[in-house]
């Protein structure tokens, strides 16, 4: 892990970009966006002792938003590969980076349900994907999956 220092208006991480480097903000302000020029949306703003980028540290891949800097901004950056190796010595410092996570998803989770009253959420929608399956005894569900937001 190492300090990294930006700049206000500085760009940290650009959407579409490969990444597999997670900041935990140590003093300063960002704005997460997606979408590109007249089309960007503003998605929130981190400060101290947030996350942003953590899900390469699960799974290193594009960027699904950009990060721009509001203020001068001081982060601890921490690789992949740094990441893996400290779960392995230290298993509770992957807890903040899940917690995270979880908590982004259910945020989602909940934007999703709201954007149209007939949908009720990715949880919803997966029980009801589990029960229109009728399995004899002894087979199982297919495998299901989904591009995660990195």
């Amino acid at each position: 892990m190492k300090t990294v220092k930006f700049k206000a208006g500085d760009i940290i991480i650009h959407e579409g970009d490969e990444g597999d480097t997670a900041f935990l903000i140590t003093a300063g302000v960002v704005e997460v966006s997606v979408g590109q020029d007249s089309k960007a949306r503003v998605l929130g703003r981190l400060a101290e002792a947030e996350v942003f980028g953590e899900m390469c540290l699960i799974d290193p891949g594009p960027r699904s938003a950009t990060v721009r800097a509001l203020t001068d901004t001081e982060c601890v950056a921490t690789t992949y590969d740094e990441f893996i190796a400290s779960i392995q010595e230290k298993p509770e410092t992957a807890v903040v980076f899940m917690k995270t996570l979880v908590r982004r998803l259910r945020e989602m989770n909940d934007r999703f349900a709201k954007s149209d009253p007939g949908k009720r959420g990715i949880l919803a929608m997966f029980r009801d994907w589990q029960t229109a399956l009728e399995l004899s005894e002894g087979q199982e569900y297919p495998s299901l999956s989904w591009p995660l937001i990195r």
